[in-house]
């Protein structure tokens, strides 16, 4: 199925196609047909995917609730694309993320200029180069959780090195430098550390734990706080004490984050 189907009134959850890849858009109780709501494009992350009528973060309770506090709080409806699967932010990625931004702001139901962007893992890569590409100036607020935005940082650290190499086409056994050299025009942050001051940018929430030794925050979440600042771009960063890489796994205290974030600047 293309396009976005017919909507009723209510919850639903809805699948299709966009950019050849596996949507969809679920809807709170409260919508209404014919009125046109906000959007947050939720990307997820490692082993993540979106299929035919089903989809991890809407399928996993604890997933799902997250999801479900950014609807009560900004008053939208949550969209999301499989968007190549463990992409880590590749061209197909993005091309297919831009295909669904595309296909919600051709629907009546969406309000395409009230658009969020969430996720975390590999979905921050995909995240930051929508964000630098097909979607620059057109998302409002940003949420990003334990998220990648250092390509560089995670060859060198050796961590997700291979599924990293695998996403761009690269033998496992390619060296750091020249894996980096080949994967620099897809790395979020050397772009982002080089943003011009006032590049319109989204106001953007980073969750991270301070104890992550798979994406650690010295190399992640910190320098792209740092790097959204010197351009101008409004930033909230929480390092939360002792938390390693499960901040997903904190509940209640990251959906209200989420809940009040998204209500605020959506």
């Amino acid at each position: 199925m293309s396009g976005i189907p017919v909507l009723s009134n209510g919850e639903q959850k809805v699948f299709f196609k966009a950019g050849g890849e596996w949507c969809y858009l679920w809807t709170s109780e409260t919508f209404e047909v014919g009125e046109a709501v906000p959007v947050v494009i939720h990307h997820h992350g490692a082993r993540g995917y979106v299929r035919e009528r089903e989809a991890d973060w809407l399928d996993t309770e604890s997933k799902a609730a997250y999801l479900r506090a950014v609807m009560a709080g900004g008053g939208c409806a949550i969209a999301g694309s499989h968007a190549c699967g463990d992409h880590w932010g590749n061209s197909d990625a993005v091309s297919a993320n831009a295909a669904l931004f595309d296909a919600l702001g051709a629907s009546p139901h969406i309000d395409a200029g009230r658009t969020g962007l969430m996720g975390g893992g590999l979905g921050g890569a995909l995240i930051w180069n929508s964000v630098l590409g097909p979607l620059a100036g057109k998302v409002k607020a940003v949420a990003v959780m334990q998220a990648v935005a250092n390509l560089t940082a995670v060859i060198r650290e050796q961590k997700f090195k291979p599924p990293c190499l695998s996403a761009y086409g690269l033998p496992e056994e390619t060296s750091d430098e020249e894996a980096i050299a080949r994967i620099k025009p897809h790395d979020p942050m050397p772009r982002i550390q080089l943003l011009k001051s006032g590049t319109p940018l989204p106001w953007t929430a980073i969750y991270h734990g301070s104890r992550d030794a798979n994406i650690p925050a010295e190399t992640n979440a910190v320098p792209l706080a740092e790097g959204l600042r010197r351009a101008g771009g409004k930033v909230d960063l929480e390092l939360f004490t002792e938390v390693e890489h499960n901040v997903y796994a904190m509940g209640k205290p990251i959906e209200e984050r989420l809940k009040a974030f998204f209500g605020a600047h959506l």
